[in-house]
C-alpha cells in the first residue's frame, strides 16, 4: 500500500509540480462500505448527508497543504431546519493507504456568501481511528461540541499532515446526486487559496463523505458561539 502511495505522489508531480506533495488521493476506483453500524452520536438526533454512500476516490491534504488553524479543511454545507437546530455530530466516511491515523478537529461554520465563514463550534483532537483500507471505506460517528445554527451552514474537519503523508483521505462521490464539497486551500501551493469547491484541485466532484448530525433545540441547547470566543482556542 505504502508503494501505491509513493506511484501516486509520483504520477501527481507529472501533472501538478508545484502541488505535487501537497494534495492526495488514493485514484478513481469503486470504493466499498466497510461493515459496521451507524452509531448516533447525540440523542435525538438526525442525519444529514450529501455523500450517496459509494466513494470512486478519496482526498486529503498534507505537507504544505495543512497550516493552522485549518488551512487544509474540508466542508459540506447544510441547509437550516427550524426543527433540527442544534449541530452535535459529524459523520465521516473515510479511506486510509496504511500511513499512521491522526486524530483531527471539527468545525461548524457559518454560511458566509456560499462559502464557511464564522467559526461557530471547534471540537479538537477527535479519533477516527482505525481507518479502512482502500477501497473499504469506514463509517466515523463523532460527537461535536452542540452549537445551534441559523441559516445555511458547514460542517468539517481539519487534520495536521505537515509533517508526514495523508493518514486517511476523505471519502469522494463523484456521481452522486450532489452536495457542496468544499476545501481551504492553503496559499502558495499552486492553487486559489481560500475556501474553493474540491474540484479545483481532483476535478468533478459532486460530495465528499461529511455529514451532520442535528436534533431540536431544546432547553439546553448551546447559543452560537461568538467569535471572540472561538479566538480563545487558537491561543
Amino acid at each position: 500500500m505504502k508503494r501505491l502511495a509513493v506511484v501516486l505522489c509520483v504520477l501527481h508531480l507529472l501533472v501538478s509540480p508545484a502541488a505535487a506533495f501537497d494534495s492526495g488521493a488514493v485514484g478513481a476506483g469503486r470504493g466499498t462500505p466497510a461493515p459496521g453500524t451507524r452509531d448516533d452520536p447525540c440523542p435525538q438526533s438526525t442525519l444529514l448527508l450529501n455523500y450517496d454512500g459509494s466513494a470512486e476516490n478519496g482526498y486529503c491534504w498534507h505537507y504544505h497543504g495543512t497550516i493552522p488553524p485549518y488551512f487544509g479543511a474540508f466542508a459540506e454545507c447544510y441547509p437550516y431546519d427550524p426543527v433540527n437546530a442544534e449541530v452535535c455530530g459529524i459523520q465521516l466516511h473515510l479511506t486510509s493507504l496504511d500511513y499512521p491515523c491522526l486524530p483531527l478537529d471539527a468545525y461548524v461554520w457559518q454560511d458566509e456568501a456560499g462559502v464557511p465563514g464564522q467559526v461557530l463550534s471547534m471540537t479538537p483532537a477527535l479519533d477516527p481511528c482505525p481507518v479502512s483500507q482502500w477501497p473499504s471505506v469506514s463509517t466515523h460517528d463523532l460527537a461535536l461540541e452542540p452549537v445551534l445554527v441559523s441559516g445555511s451552514y458547514w460542517v468539517g474537519f481539519w487534520v495536521d499532515l505537515s509533517m508526514q503523508p495523508c493518514g486517511w483521505f476523505v471519502a469522494a462521490d463523484t456521481d452522486g446526486p450532489g452536495g457542496c464539497p468544499y476545501t481551504n486551500i492553503a496559499p502558495g501551493i499552486g492553487y486559489p487559496s481560500g475556501w474553493q469547491s474540491v474540484s479545483v484541485v481532483w476535478g468533478p466532484t459532486q460530495a465528499v463523505g461529511i455529514g451532520a448530525w442535528a436534533r431540536p433545540a431544546g432547553e439546553n441547547a448551546t447559543a452560537a458561539t461568538s467569535w471572540g470566543h472561538v479566538k480563545l482556542l487558537y491561543r
